[in-house]
């Protein structure tokens, strides 16, 4: 699979299990369904950060997203325009973005100070209450860790993500199976380089939910 194709199916994995949640709580395949996306949005920040020309620039796009994401997260979810109590999933993914760059620029050269940086980033997620919070983060240092080694790789996501959902939700143990369309991707662009179609389609397919669930019910 090439790397346009493996985001579309995040993004429609990611669209059903909102679905899901917004209008069909009580219907558990929708939510089994979109157990795939995360862990393929993960991966895709750790390819991410091997292929963007800025570090920098990567993360003012996520951090940007992050905060034009959070109103129509809110409302989806929440029904309210502000809920400190939980924050969006763009937060958790510039925070394991953040975990990567430290550990890509610092980790040879000062190792015990960039472990410690990774690990205060998937701190701060569980502190500011981000979506997955701090095994999100870890899930894409997971990745950017074994990039070289992706059979191995799996194998780690695979273990780290049972034991995380045998403490949490055991829904979560379906989120394994995305590392099949990970282990078939290709390495290549793909057709697509839809890159703000990406970044776009989660705020704006959020607020068009909250939208239609208002007016339906």
């Amino acid at each position: 699979m090439s790397r346009s194709q493996l985001k579309m199916l995040a993004v429609i994995t990611m669209l059903i299990d909102h679905v899901g949640a917004i209008f069909f709580p009580s219907v558990p395949l929708f939510r089994i369904i979109g157990r795939l996306s995360f862990p393929l949005f993960c991966f895709f920040i750790s390819e991410g950060l091997l292929y963007t020309s800025s570090i920098k620039s990567y993360l003012t796009r996520l951090f940007f997203f992050s905060l034009i994401s959070e109103v129509p997260y809110d409302l989806a979810f929440h029904g309210t325009v502000y809920y400190p109590q939980s924050q969006n999933v763009f937060f958790t993914l510039f925070l394991g973005l953040a975990a990567i760059a430290i550990l890509h620029t610092y980790l040879i050269a000062r190792p015990a100070p960039a472990v410690l940086l990774a690990v205060a980033c998937a701190l701060l997620a569980e502190v500011l209450h981000t979506d997955y919070g701090w095994f999100g983060v870890v899930l894409v240092i997971i990745f950017y860790c074994f990039k070289n080694y992706s059979t191995r790789g799996m194998l780690i996501f695979t273990v780290f993500n049972t034991g995380y959902s045998l403490l949490t939700g055991t829904i979560k143990l379906y989120a394994a199976l995305a590392g099949f369309p990970i282990l078939a991707y290709n390495g290549k662009r793909g057709k697509w380089n839809w890159k703000y179609f990406f970044y776009a389609f989660y705020p704006v397919h959020l607020l068009i939910l909250y939208l239609v669930h208002k007016v339906a019910f």
